[in-house]
């Protein structure tokens, strides 16, 4: 948020926001505000596909450190199965 919106958002309570009921024709939606509403549709876009891009590249690692955490825990499970055992 930029200084405004905290300094405006800051002061409020749990605010509502307001539902538009009445359908507005394609016609009287501004350029500015639809070409506004395109660029953040895009960024959002843009902004989830990084993320699973990111999700991709880090699979094999996330495998990896599961597989190592598995395996140490079966070590350790089977190592005090027969510590209890041997008291």
């Amino acid at each position: 948020m930029t200084s405004p919106e905290i300094d405006y958002f800051s002061d409020k309570t749990a605010s509502v926001v307001p539902v538009l009921s009445t359908v507005i024709p394609d016609s009287q939606i501004p350029d500015a505000l639809r070409a506004a509403l395109d660029a953040r549709d895009l960024e959002q876009t843009t902004f989830m596909a990084l993320g699973d891009e990111l999700v991709q590249s880090l699979r094999p690692e996330l495998e990896r450190l599961t597989t190592e955490l598995v395996q140490r825990s079966l070590r350790q499970a089977w190592a005090s199965r027969f510590k209890l055992d041997g008291d």
